[in-house]
């Protein structure tokens, strides 16, 4: 009997489909058997992977899948170039099925900004979700903040209480992170919570920053990399320990 499907949800900015194909390849590579997908719309995957399109994964026969690893969606939208992908509860409907070892999705929407606050309706997470990597781009740490950086700016100065031109510092990652309504907004009770900032080779010096922020937060872990790049991920963070790779 095949062993409980892993979910794991993507959310934020900054390189989650990149992030979604990276994971897909990485267990891929070690024997697991993956199906990527997405709550929302996203890009189709540069690699070779094989694509699936069907209105209900989870009521369709285990025969239909490939043997192995693939991305599945329920239609093309030739407006934005982007595939369409399930509910919350399809896919949640199709983890308990069992047929793949991991299930990836991709379950928000930034429109290529590094940073956003998630509107009423997002993410779109579903409650299976064994791990939520929440995704930011790290070039906006330190930096100044505002709506050329920032999707749904209004939400996010509410959300951290920053205005326009103030620096982002750890007192507002705290806060956007902890927040009920931030970076790991719908997040799953039972979910591991997983921050990985993209694109942050200028802020190596803040490490011991962001091991105090673990203490602050009710984050698993800290990922530090650049998912385009070898190694991805240069540096993990976890509560009590620190790992570099």
């Amino acid at each position: 009997m095949r062993q409980k499907t892993t979910v794991i949800s993507i959310v934020g900015a900054g390189g989650k489909t990149s992030t979604l194909f990276w994971l897909a390849r990485e267990f891929a590579g070690i024997g697991k058997r993956v199906i990527a997908t997405t709550t929302t719309q996203m890009y189709l995957p540069e690699e070779n992977i094989p694509v699936l399109f069907c209105h209900s994964p989870d009521k369709l026969p285990g025969a239909a899948f490939p043997s192995r690893s693939f991305s599945c969606f329920t239609g093309w939208v030739p407006e934005t170039g982007k595939v369409r992908g399930f509910s919350p509860l399809q896919i949640d409907a199709l983890a308990q099925r069992n047929i793949t070892d991991i299930l990836l999705v991709e379950a928000d929407g930034a429109r290529g900004y590094p940073l956003k606050a998630a509107a009423l309706h997002e993410p779109c997470i579903p409650q299976s979700s064994h791990f939520v990597i929440a995704l930011m781009g790290g070039q906006v740490i330190g930096q100044d903040i505002g709506p050329q950086n920032v999707h749904r700016w209004p939400l996010f100065s509410a959300l951290t209480g920053l205005r326009q031109g103030e620096r982002f510092g750890i007192e507002a990652l705290v806060n956007f992170i902890n927040h009920r309504d931030g970076l790991f907004k719908q997040a799953p009770p039972q979910a591991k919570r997983i921050w990985l900032i993209n694109q942050c080779s200028h802020i190596e010096n803040m490490k011991d920053s962001l091991s105090e922020l673990l203490a602050r937060t009710e984050l698993d872990a800290i990922w530090l990399g650049a998912v385009r790049e070898f190694p991805p991920i240069a540096c993990v963070l976890q509560r009590h320990e620190k790992h570099d790779y």
